[in-house]
This record gives structure tokens, C-alpha cells and sequence, in this order.
């Protein structure tokens, strides 16, 4: 086996049992320590053969630095810990580097807190430090380091303290082949993502209910979102998406409103959570009142989550997510022909690129350590699909989103309207949706021998 798929031999035998019987929401089911040692010894075999392969003997990882938010200022960006440090271990106390040496022990090394600007990060009890020889260091930069060392990180003033070659920081032979590594979650790490869909739940389940309550804006359910995940800004895995009425067809709206909106709208929420590192990317719609056009777009919702639900089931083992991509166009064509929105065939729909106005966007993507995570678009798309961020072969161990959507998109409409296309849409019926947004149902799937399970089961679907 050779190239980046050597590394899927490490898998082979790779049961995902953490998803056998699911957890209490708090997660207090799982042996984290043992999950954590199995992880470990996983990523030790991964990396040897990684090592190998890129000629390297010794690695080191560090933990990370805070960016400027601006060259000509002196204030940053919370601390994000470098993913591929992260994929080891949920340390994030202090400034730290992780050395990996093939066929040895994994080395941290820890530096002390040494700031009365700032407190340490969280303590995270969820890892096994019997895993790792631990050394207590006053300054990173004084560690002693092997030659012919390659470096990971965006702080290349210390690998340059530490002796190491500008030409072995970030080597791509590395990078790609951890990206690929990280691509096949362990059952620690599936643990982690379904305990953070557990907690996002609980976010959606309180928005949905404050959101039927009465009149309410987009500004009031964001803070209802973060006070019932115990969240902060700068803890969520990305800005939520907390989007009301026209908003729910901007594809990234985080310039919450703080009027209150009442009477017949729509909410579209798409927010998660973190634990250990790992993400939750849920997203769900909502709409209120009894009118004609409320009634229009609830069919819609229906109609987006039956599909949402056949794509999950097709989220099968060999198969190209690019064909589950381009099939979702067609279930979506579906949708847009009952509710009258069309007037053509799917086909038609599909070829003519109708489909396109009003679902733009990718199916899907990698989930993990980050949101959007590395080592799953593996070729380009076709030149229709430059947005979708997968272009794998499903495989045991993956985990992915599955996010259709259909929106009501001004500039895409406008466009449409003024051309060929115009011929098959149903201006009027479009008119009258665009204060609805737009509609979009997200789910986090493991991809398994036995078929997909769906890590966001608990989030409340439909209502109203």
C-alpha cells in the first residue's frame, strides 16, 4: 500500500464500540481514560508509518500561539491549539510541545503559566497521562531537540530557537499524511463528537422553545443557545448561525438583530459544541404561524428533512460522497416541483442547474478537531460542485455532515429571473417565500460497516 492510503491499514480492524450503546447526555458512560489509552496507541502505530514515510525520525508539535487580530495592534484572537497537537492529546493549561519519536513513548512538555494578563486554559480530565512522558519546562524554547526534526505549528520563531531547518517546518509529506490519519476517528474521538451533539441538543431544544414562545430576536436566542450549552463566544466550535425571517438565507449570518421579530417567520439555527477539542455542526429549522405562506414553507421544511433523512441513509461504506452530493440535487428538485416552485422535470431541473439557485453549497464536509476538518477532499469537484469540501470515498470511521438545504437567495434569483431559467420557476410563489430565508437540516454521521448513525439524533427536528 502506498501514498496516503498506507495509512488506512492501521484501521482496518477499527470498531467504533463507543456507539454501540449511547451515553447519558453528560457522557458519565464512557471510560474516557481507556478510550484515551486505545486513541494513543492508535495514533503511535499511525505515526510510526507516517514518520517513515516522510523521512523523518522525531516530530515536534506545538501547542500553538494567540494571532493578532491586526499587524498594527496589541490585541488577539482567542487561543486556538494547533489541531494536529490537539489530535493527541486535550491539553490546552498551558503553552506546551508534544515531541513523537518513532517507536518511543510521546514526550509533552509543558512550560509554567507565566502571565497576570491571562488565566490558564481549562483542565481536561478526559486523557490518560500514563500515555506520555510529562517534563515541566520554564521556557518551550529550551528543550533539546534531535537532528533532522520536523516542526508543526505557526511559530516559526521557535522552531528556529530549537534548531530546526526552515525547510522541515510544515513539510507537506507530513501534514498530508496526518491530515489523512485524522480523517478515521477513533472511538475516543467518536465519543467526543457525540457528547458534544449531546450538549448542542440541549442549545437547540431551548432556541426552539423561546423562539415559539413570542416575539424574540435573533440577538436573545443566541445568548439562549450559549447559556443552555454552559458556552461562550469564544468556546463554540464556529460563530452560530442564529438567523431570522429573510436572514435564513444568508449561508453564514452571525450580524444578529436584536429587534424582535412576531408574527409568521422562520429561525434557522445552526450551532454547535466542543468537547475535548471536537465538534458538534448541527442546524435546524423552524417556522411559526398558520397563514398561507407559513403553511408553504412548512411543507418545504418537511420536504428538505424527508430528503435530509434519505442522504443519511445513503451515507454508505464505498461509496463516492460526490454521488451522495449530486443525488441530494435531484431529492431536492423533489421538494421544489410539489410545492409548485418549479415546473419542470427533476431532470431537467438537475442538468438545467436550477437546483443550484437554490441549494449552492457543498453536502457536506469532514467533521472532527475542526468544523470544516482537513484530509477529505482528496481531488477536485466537478467544475458544478466547487463548493462541496468532500470528495472521498465513504470509508469506516469517517464522520461527516449531511446538510441540505434550499434558500431564497436575492442575488441568485435575481439572476435567474433575467434569464433562461426564468421560464420553469414560479416568480409569484418565490416572491412570497423570500421573507422565509430558506430552509437547511444538518447532522453528523459516523460512517460505519453496519451502515450510518446519526450522532445528532437527539436534536429536535420539526415544530410549529
Amino acid at each position: 500500500m502506498s501514498g496516503l492510503f498506507m495509512y488506512e491499514s492501521i484501521f482496518v480492524n477499527h470498531k467504533n464500540t463507543a456507539c454501540g450503546v449511547m451515553p447519558k447526555r453528560n457522557g458519565a458512560d464512557f471510560d474516557w481514560r481507556e478510550l484515551h489509552r486505545q486513541h494513543v496507541m492508535r495514533l503511535r502505530s499511525a505515526w510510526d508509518l507516517l514518520l517513515t514515510h516522510s523521512g523523518f525520525k522525531t516530530v515536534v508539535i506545538h501547542s500553538g500561539v494567540a494571532a493578532l487580530k491586526y499587524s498594527r495592534d496589541d490585541q488577539h484572537w482567542p487561543m486556538e491549539t494547533t489541531p494536529h497537537f490537539k489530535h493527541w492529546l486535550p491539553y490546552e493549561e498551558t503553552p506546551a510541545i508534544l515531541m513523537i519519536t518513532k517507536g518511543e513513548t510521546p514526550q509533552l512538555f509543558r512550560a509554567a503559566h507565566a502571565s497576570y494578563w491571562d488565566s490558564p486554559g481549562q483542565e481536561s480530565k478526559c486523557w490518560d497521562r500514563d500515555s506520555f512522558a510529562i517534563s515541566e519546562v520554564k521556557q518551550l524554547s529550551e528543550i533539546r531537540v534531535p537532528s533532522s526534526t520536523a516542526f508543526i505549528g505557526d511559530d516559526l520563531g521557535l522552531a528556529a530557537a530549537l534548531g530546526i531547518n526552515p525547510d522541515d517546518c510544515n513539510a507537506a509529506t507530513l501534514l498530508d499524511g496526518a491530515d489523512y490519519i485524522r480523517t478515521l476517528k477513533s472511538d475516543f474521538e467518536v465519543a467526543c463528537i457525540w457528547v458534544a451533539n449531546e450538549i448542542a441538543a440541549r442549545g437547540h431544544l431551548a432556541v426552539k422553545d423561546l423562539f415559539y414562545s413570542g416575539q424574540v430576536s435573533e440577538l436573545e436566542l443566541h445568548y439562549a443557545y450559549l447559556a443552555s450549552t454552559a458556552q461562550t463566544d469564544f468556546t463554540v466550535p464556529y460563530g452560530n448561525i442564529v438567523a431570522i425571517g429573510q436572514n435564513c438565507g444568508v449561508l453564514h449570518h452571525v450580524n444578529y438583530r436584536n429587534e424582535r421579530f412576531s408574527g409568521d417567520t422562520s429561525l434557522l439555527l445552526d450551532a454547535g459544541a466542543k468537547l475535548n477539542g471536537y465538534a458538534a455542526d448541527v442546524t435546524r429549522t423552524w417556522v411559526r404561524g398558520g397563514g398561507g405562506e407559513a403553511e408553504l414553507f412548512r411543507k418545504i421544511i418537511f420536504g428538505v428533512d424527508e430528503a435530509q433523512k434519505k442522504l443519511v441513509s445513503q451515507l454508505l461504506v464505498g461509496k463516492p460522497y460526490e454521488e451522495l452530493h449530486n443525488f441530494a440535487h435531484f431529492l431536492l428538485a423533489d421538494v421544489l416541483i410539489s410545492v409548485g416552485l418549479i415546473n419542470c422535470s427533476r431532470e431537467i431541473a438537475v442538468a438545467k442547474g436550477i437546483t443550484r439557485i437554490f441549494f449552492p453549497h457543498g453536502l457536506g464536509h469532514s467533521l472532527g478537531i475542526q468544523v470544516h476538518d482537513v484530509g477529505m477532499r482528496l481531488s477536485k469537484p466537478a467544475t458544478n460542485n466547487k463548493y462541496l469540501r468532500n470528495t472521498s470515498v465513504i470509508t469506516e470511521g469517517q464522520v461527516v455532515t449531511v446538510e441540505p438545504g434550499l434558500y431564497f437567495i436575492p442575488m441568485l434569483l435575481k439572476e435567474a429571473f433575467n434569464g433562461e431559467l426564468a421560464q420553469w420557476l414560479d416568480r409569484e410563489k418565490i416572491d412570497m417565500l423570500m421573507q422565509y430565508g430558506g430552509v437547511r437540516i444538518e447532522d453528523n454521521i459516523l460512517a460505519t460497516k453496519n451502515g450510518p448513525v446519526n450522532l445528532s439524533v437527539n436534536s429536535p427536528r420539526l415544530g410549529g
